[in-house]
């Protein structure tokens, strides 16, 4: 069994590499240009980070149901929450992304503030697993 908690390990850290890259990406392209570039954003968030927003928790949980002790640790559920709350603020900044016309300023703004939160969040997980 150790060798299948490393595979989901791996491509856990895999998804997280993408995630972190393209959110990463996305904050330097919206501040590198003057007109936004929507349909680039749009399907880097749909190929890359949908997914991994949805294959990170997933695999998460499958290493704590292999390896429960790490469940003792009390930074594993500050890194638990605080992946929740990067989820939580790239589905908004999608749904800003894709509801909303981001040409007028006061959808910008939104649109920038919760993806440089989920960027925020995380940055501070990444911290966090170095840390530990």
């Amino acid at each position: 069994m150790e060798s299948y908690y490393i595979i989901i390990k791996i491509l856990h850290f895999i998804g997280m590499a993408s995630w972190f890259g393209v959110a990463l990406a996305i904050s330097i392209i919206l501040s590198k240009n003057d007109s936004i570039e929507h349909k680039l954003i749009l399907d880097l968030s749909t190929k890359v980070e949908m997914p991994a927003s949805f294959f990170i928790p997933l695999t998460g949980v499958l290493m704590m149901i292999e390896q429960t002790h790490f469940l003792q640790n009390g930074w594993m559920y500050l890194k638990i929450i605080i992946g929740l709350l990067a989820i939580a603020f790239t589905h908004l900044s999608r749904a800003q992304l894709i509801h909303s016309d981001l040409k007028n300023p006061n959808n910008l703004q939104k649109f920038i503030f919760y993806r440089n939160i989920a960027l925020l969040s995380l940055t501070i997980v990444l911290i966090i697993v170095g840390y530990k």
